[in-house]
């Protein structure tokens, strides 16, 4: 009984364990009318869309705004085909243009508007990696808010928000060399404005 069991469990996995559906065959299912499968990249991608415009804008009504903007954007205007970039990407790209867009209608710079230290995430040192619980929150904050513009929008897109180098440079229109250069002396930055020594230090 218990080697039956075991083989009907193999055969059959639980629905829990089966693989999410692709953002790719989420945005094919609703390009093809399916309202359910944008709900679900909404959900899926709302949070950080919103957490990546309140880091360049600081004001939380605004960033609500603009990450509402960017998804109702694409559903009015849906990207045609598949092409080049990923759904992520085109929704950061319109998600940073809005920004980018409203801050320069009124009039105000980015610095100094972070409002939470980012996440570390997978591949290069991230800046939460960079402080390895030396530095509290609000002084990484601080660093990051004296990067320049785009060093500082390269390290909150690659490290914070976990876009691939292709991603961010669809996003952001710099080639790759460019990106991987801007992260390099952003990170390269954090790190004498946080005082934290590197491996050869």
């Amino acid at each position: 009984m218990a080697e039956r069991l075991e083989t009907r469990d193999h055969a059959s996995p639980p629905a829990s364990q089966e693989a999410e559906p692709t953002d790719e065959a989420l945005e094919a299912a609703w390009k093809g009318g399916s309202t359910e499968a944008f709900a679900v990249l909404f959900q899926r991608y709302h949070a950080r869309v919103f957490a990546f415009a309140l880091k360049l804008t600081g004001d939380r009504h605004l960033a609500e705004d603009l990450a509402q903007r960017a998804f109702l954007n694409i559903y009015k205007k849906p990207p045609p085909g598949t092409g080049r970039a990923s759904f992520k990407a085109l929704l950061f790209t319109v998600a940073r243009n809005e920004g980018l867009n409203e801050l320069k209608r009124r009039g105000r710079r980015r610095e100094g508007t972070l409002d939470a230290a980012p996440e570390p995430s997978d591949g290069a040192t991230s800046p939460g990696e960079l402080v390895d619980g030396k530095v509290e929150a609000a002084r990484l904050r601080a660093a990051l808010a004296q990067l320049p513009d785009g060093d500082r929008e390269v390290v909150l897109l690659r490290e914070a928000e976990g876009l691939t180098f292709r991603e961010v440079c669809e996003v952001t229109g710099l080639t790759r060399d460019t990106v991987r250069w801007r992260l390099a002396r952003g990170l390269e930055a954090l790190r004498e404005l946080l005082g934290v020594r590197g491996e050869d230090g």
